[in-house]
């Protein structure tokens, strides 16, 4: 990258310039990676070649939103990914079957998702607690109107549904009552 050549506005009207010129730059080059894109996709449906979606994953860098482009070349190209990057793809039928979708989709809108983490229970009561007794000790350097935030009351039913998450539903069952013969 050759070094950047960086400006002073005169004045707000020049720096508006400066400014639209960056806006309009942008959106012509993510408006160009769209056009890459789906050029790249009908190169795999027409040759089978869906390698060139890494060429232009990896030519783009951090200029873009990469994981945006890479989940778009996934739904559209069918691409199966690992963490080095594509690893092959869902074939031809799958491009063809979303391609008009494909360019109505511009891949700067998708949103990545995540991969399911799992969840621990353990781990997020602990937090609870850990966030519970933090706040117990901050409270005392708040100001009064701050203080009127913090609710520290749980009421039944919560510590009921608690309890029965971590199974002590013997402890929380109604006692049974012999009546008097």
């Amino acid at each position: 990258m050759k070094a950047i050549k960086y400006v002073t506005a005169k004045d707000a009207a020049e720096l508006e310039k400066i400014q639209a010129t960056a806006i309009k730059s942008v959106q012509k080059a993510r408006v160009l990676v769209q056009i890459a894109a789906v050029a790249t996709i009908m190169h795999a449906h027409k040759h089978g070649d869906w390698t060139y979606a890494q060429k232009l994953v990896d030519g783009l860098g951090n200029t873009v939103n990469g994981a945006a482009l890479v989940e778009w070349f996934k739904l559209y190209g069918g691409l199966n990914t690992d963490d080095n990057g594509f690893i092959g793809w869902s074939g031809k039928d799958y491009i063809e079957q979303r391609f008009e979708e494909a360019k109505a989709t511009m891949w700067w809108e998708l949103k990545v998702k995540s991969p399911f983490k799992g969840f621990d229970l353990e781990a997020a009561l602990q937090k609870v607690i850990k966030d519970h007794n933090a706040m117990k000790e901050k409270v005392a350097g708040l100001t009064k109107e701050d203080q009127e935030k913090v609710n520290f009351k749980v009421n039944d039913a919560t510590i009921q549904a608690v309890l029965k998450l971590c199974n002590f539903e013997a402890i929380i069952e109604e006692p049974v009552v012999e009546e008097a013969a």
